[in-house]
């Protein structure tokens, strides 16, 4: 009895920081979209109209819209959660821990370990199938969930409304504008070099591990 009455607290307790970390997300995630709005009024209207005015500098532009551009993606980043779950759902949970948990994992410890790896099996990257398959895997799935999302919403019942679809691809579209940047090569002219360099070299691990965070975050 007592072991029973501990898993429910501990299922309770989870749910709880679940629940916390959905809603932070979701506050941050607008919050950085009225932000983005924001900076794309700023950088329509000429630097000399508001440079300096309360602190703001036109230099430092990039890396507002830069700022803001990450809190919105956490409106798209709690979308493709809701995808994922739903087609967690469909899945038994030995094959959906395998595939939102340990492939992923498996890509990060691959992509780690690529140099000792393609000199003891002889697998040559990026064109072996292997680095294929650990280059692509975790953009692939987070397509999918976003895929699977977006149809869920535009397809609540037997109809079709594009409309809605349209709107939450909208929202989507901060998490879609640094996902192509870090993972299909996008060029996004106004970030440094410096931002460039590091949001590219993150970009696969950050996807494997959004993934994971999500099989985590708000799921049964």
């Amino acid at each position: 009895m007592n072991a029973r009455t501990s898993i429910r607290k501990a299922r309770r307790t989870k749910r709880r920081f679940d629940e916390f970390v959905e809603n932070v997300a979701w506050y941050l995630g607008w919050f950085g979209l009225a932000l983005l709005v924001a900076c794309g009024l700023l950088w329509l209207i000429p630097d000399d109209n508001w440079n300096g005015v309360a602190g703001l500098r036109a230099e430092r532009l990039p890396i507002y819209t830069l700022v803001a551009m990450l809190f919105a993606s956490l409106v798209g980043w709690g979308y493709v959660n809701s995808g994922e779950d739903r087609i967690r759902r469909r899945l038994g949970k030995p094959i959906d821990i395998t595939l939102f948990v340990v492939l992923p994992l498996a890509c990060i410890a691959a992509g780690l370990l690529q140099g000792w790896l393609s000199d003891k099996t002889g697998m040559t990257p990026p064109s072996h199938p292997f680095w294929v398959f650990v280059r692509w895997y975790p953009p692939l799935l987070v397509c999918v969930s976003a895929a699977t999302f977006l149809l869920w919403k535009s397809r609540p019942r037997k109809r079709m409304y594009l409309d809605r679809g349209l709107g939450y691809t909208l929202l989507l579209g901060p998490y879609a504008l640094l996902f192509a940047f870090m993972e299909f090569g996008l060029r996004l002219d106004w970030l440094s070099e410096p931002m460039k360099e590091t949001f590219a070299s993150s970009g696969q691990y950050a996807i494997a591990l959004q993934l994971i965070v999500a099989y985590f975050i708000g799921g049964d």
